[in-house]
This record gives C-alpha cells, structure tokens and sequence, in this order.
C-alpha cells in the first residue's frame, strides 16, 4: 500500500510540475528591405568635362536615394556600354581610356570619368547604360 501511496504522489508530482512549464520562443525581428534597382540611359553629350579638360563628369537626380540609405545602405552602380544589358562593369573601374568612379548624396548620384589615354584629344565617353542598385541595411551601433 505504501508502494501505491509513493507511487501515485510521485505521479502527481510529476504531473503538477510538467503542466506547469511553459516553452517561449523568442523572435528577433528584422526590418531590412530588399535592394533595389534603378537603371538610366547616359548620352555621350551629357558628360560636362573639367576645365583641365581631362575628367568628365555627369550629375544624376536620384529622389530615391534618401537619408536612410545614405547612412545606413550602400549604393552600388554599373555600367554597359551600347545598352548591351547582358555584360555590366561595377565602377570604380578602368574601361578603355578611362578610369570610371562614382560619389553620392542624398538625392544625387555623380558619375567620372578620368581620361588616362594615351594621346592628348580627350573625347566624352561614349553613351551608357548605367544601374545603380540601392541597399538597405540596419544601424550597426556605430
């Protein structure tokens, strides 16, 4: 009887204790957005040259590049030449006569080109096409 007794305030033990506990999940949230992409055609006769005549310059109006981006995201920019949208340069690169680069603030996208051919007739760059992919990202604590 005693074996019955034990057992069974055991069983009750058991039972009290287990249907008490609880299992909690924790979730972290994320709000990050996809990037995304923008692309623009470029004419050759946009290019605006510097007054050494050597480095070219071309002002893009970009409203999407907003502040968040600006000091959180990344702002990336390709380009390809004859609208050929299978074959794309990242910049800063070299391409042909010219060492490409880009700079941004908010609400503008700045595209050079640096002549480094050999010869002393600087020419504007031929037309593009240029994408410039925006990417979010969170405050790191910085």
């Amino acid at each position: 009887m005693k074996r019955l007794l034990f057992a069974a305030l055991i069983g009750t033990a058991a039972l009290v204790s287990f249907s008490s506990c609880k299992k909690e999940y924790i979730t972290q949230e994320v709000n990050v957005l996809d990037g995304v992409t923008f692309s623009t055609n470029v004419k050759s006769s946009s290019w605006v040259a510097d007054q050494s005549g050597y480095s070219f310059s071309n002002e893009l109006d970009f409203p999407e590049l907003d502040a968040k981006y600006f000091n959180f995201g990344h702002v990336g920019v390709a380009i390809s030449f004859d609208n050929d949208k299978d074959f794309f340069i990242n910049i800063p690169s070299a391409v042909g006569p010219y060492n490409y680069r880009v700079e941004y603030k908010i609400g503008k996208v700045y595209l050079y080109a640096d002549y480094v051919g050999n010869d002393n007739k600087p020419v504007r760059p031929t037309d593009m096409f240029v994408k410039v992919t925006l990417t979010d990202a969170t405050n790191g604590g910085n």
